[in-house]
């Protein structure tokens, strides 16, 4: 009982010092989402060069994408023209961070973790952006646009309180809850200097961190309660940025939708300077600016207030509310979107996506269905799965191959009757 009651204490205790910060984050990327839209970004990273690539790094830093959500958006702006690099750069840079994350991380280990955070971000963006555009594969023709730009209005404000209050917090809430469990489990269980004492030292740590980092899924955000647990049991905070810089950036999905969107050599590439980034930044943060008072002390001495319990409270209940209202099983149908003319010999194609898992891959999926040629109505569903497309001669290829190019796999398509669908 004792050991239980030290895990819920352990995992609210995290819940509640983030909270604030999380709360704050998600108000200010709303206000991000009605100034940075994707539509200005694809209209700016079309063009090869060291221009875009800087750009594309630049804006990603504080994007508030997940993990996930940045692969189709990654894929769209390649889709839609974006060079090699820049798509590189942008893929690099954008799960790294993202303005939840580094508000957490300031206030969970200080400011100054939090700008070097920030910087190696962008650098890193920057570096594997100019090495796939130097070393990978030359393009059959410059860059150019396959599919009509998407509209550029800005949202309203009410949406864009929607979007960072419900939208992202639906996108992480699986990743950051794992996360906070995860890191309850490891401080309730792991001795304070269980890695404080590697053979190696630094560099074994280090090494440790790569390999725990790399395969798996975990998003900027919710890496940070890991990332503070594994400080607390003897990690030293330098080998924890290797797993705030690799872990969101590389894992598995990642890697193979990269390798369908940019090919075989950028990926190797990108993979490749990823790791090496995370590893230089490591030791420079080693070497000259970890002064031994981060976060080992730090959780130990919290003293968590009243208003941070109910910042805990009020997070955990965004995330669950937001969760649920956008994964709760819904029928696809024509009242979820704006009524279209569809022409009388219009057919009608009910499709089984897979590789969807937050609402930006939702939004990828629908915005290059409707770009194909012959399309007339499409209607997405995430939870399930499953879109109804309407149209003219629907092509399966050609729709399989633009999912594939979004990074996703078109798993089933079957026409339905005309007749029992009017």
């Amino acid at each position: 009982m004792d050991l239980l009651q030290n895990y819920f204490s352990k995992t609210w205790l995290l819940i509640a010092e983030m909270g604030p910060y999380l709360l704050l984050g998600f108000l200010v990327a709303g206000a991000l989402h009605r100034w940075i839209s994707e539509a200005w970004i694809q209209s700016k990273l079309g063009k090869p060069g060291l221009k875009s690539i800087v750009l594309a790094s630049l804006v990603g830093v504080p994007m508030p994408l997940c993990s996930c959500g940045v692969i189709p958006v990654t894929a769209s702006l390649r889709d839609k023209g974006a060079s090699k690099g820049a798509a590189a750069s942008f893929l690099t840079s954008t799960p790294q961070t993202g303005v939840d994350s580094i508000l957490a991380t300031w206030g969970m280990l200080g400011p100054v973790f939090a700008i070097y955070r920030v910087i190696v971000a962008f650098v890193s963006g920057l570096a594997v952006g100019t090495l796939v555009d130097r070393f990978g594969s030359q393009e059959k023709s410059p860059a150019s646009p396959k599919s009509a730009p998407s509209q550029n209005s800005k949202p309203t404000w009410s949406e864009s309180f929607r979007y960072g209050m419900l939208t992202m917090p639906a996108d992480i809430a699986a990743s950051l809850t794992i996360g906070f469990l995860l890191a309850g489990l490891i401080s309730a269980l792991a001795p304070d200097n269980l890695l404080a004492n590697l053979p190696g030292g630094v560099y074994a740590s280090i090494l440790l961190t790569t390999l725990i980092a790399i395969p798996f899924y975990i998003c900027s955000t919710g890496s940070i309660p890991l990332a503070l647990a594994l400080i607390a049991s003897g990690l030293p905070v330098s080998a924890a940025l290797v797993l705030l810089i690799a872990g969101p950036a590389t894992n598995i999905a990642t890697i193979a939708t990269m390798r369908k969107t940019l090919g075989g050599r950028e990926t190797a590439i990108y993979v490749g300077s990823v790791i090496i980034t995370s590893w230089v930044a490591a030791l420079i943060f080693h070497q000259f600016l970890d002064t031994g008072a981060f976060a080992g002390q730090h959780l130990h001495e919290m003293e968590t207030g009243l208003w941070k319990h109910i910042s805990g409270i009020a997070l955990m209940g965004i995330l669950a509310f937001a969760y649920w209202s956008q994964n709760r099983s819904t029928p696809v149908d024509s009242s979820s979107s704006t009524p279209v003319e569809i022409s009388p010999d219009s057919e009608t194609a009910i499709l089984h996506i897979e590789g969807m898992t937050c609402s930006h891959c939702r939004a990828s999926a629908t915005d290059g269905l409707k770009n194909l040629p012959f399309t007339q109505y499409v209607d997405v569903d995430l939870k399930s799965g499953q879109a109804h497309i309407s149209g003219t001669a629907l092509d399966r290829e050609a729709i399989s191959q633009k999912l594939d190019s979004l990074g996703f796999t078109l798993r089933d398509f079957s026409l339905q009757d005309k007749e029992a669908s009017q």
